[in-house]
Formats: C-alpha cells, sequence, structure tokens
C-alpha cells in the first residue's frame, strides 16, 4: 500500500474514497505464498508500522481504517461488501475452483 494512497497534502484525497465508495463490493485475497508482495499483509492494506519495516500493522490498525480515509470502515459495517480471503499460493496462483467457490459469487452482489 503507498503511504500517499488516501492522502493528499490537505488530508483526505475525496476521489480514492468517492470512487471505492461506489463500487458495491470489495474483496481483497493475500497469498499466503506470496513471494512477489512485500509485505504480504499488503494485500490486505496491511503494511509496516511507521519509521522500520519489520513490525506489521493491520488495516484495522491504520488510519486509512481509523479515520475511514478511503470509506472501507463504513463498507464493512454492511454484510458482504468487504472481504477478506486468503489462500495457500503464490501470487496470483489461483486455482479454479478458488474462482468459482469464493471469487465468482461475490461478483454477483
Amino acid at each position: 500500500v503507498s503511504p500517499k494512497l488516501g492522502r493528499e497534502s490537505s488530508g483526505i484525497n475525496a476521489e480514492y474514497k468517492e470512487n471505492l465508495m461506489r463500487v458495491s463490493n470489495i474483496t481483497f485475497v493475500k497469498f499466503n505464498k506470496d513471494t512477489m508482495v512485500v509485505p504480504r499483509e499488503s494485500e490486505w492494506f496491511g503494511f509496516y508500522k511507521p519509521g522500520q519495516a519489520k513490525e506489521l500493522m493491520t488495516l484495522q490498525e491504520s488510519e486509512i481504517w481509523t479515520e475511514d480515509k478511503l470509506g472501507l470502515k463504513e463498507m464493512a459495517k454492511t454484510e458482504g461488501r468487504l472481504s477478506f480471503l486468503s489462500i495457500d499460493a503464490d501470487h496470483l496462483q489461483v486455482p479454479a475452483k478458488f474462482w468459482t467457490d469464493e471469487i465468482i459469487p461475490r461478483l454477483k452482489h
């Protein structure tokens, strides 16, 4: 997650938030064996705690969530609008069954 995402020099980038709030649902997929994305937790909007590159924080611990800079916290209040899935696979190695069982049903909302 880019440190600038959801921010402008004045604070919140209202356009990011407006655009995200227009979608019916968002599904984040974390690849538990990902060898490309570092840290893997950024696939769920987590990232390193500020000022270092060792300790991680979740999306829910970040200002993006606590201050609802992107509207994700608001989306989570409606069941099915915000999903967090994980799969024991490397980067974008998604078996067909995962698509049919997990992803496609979420596209129908």
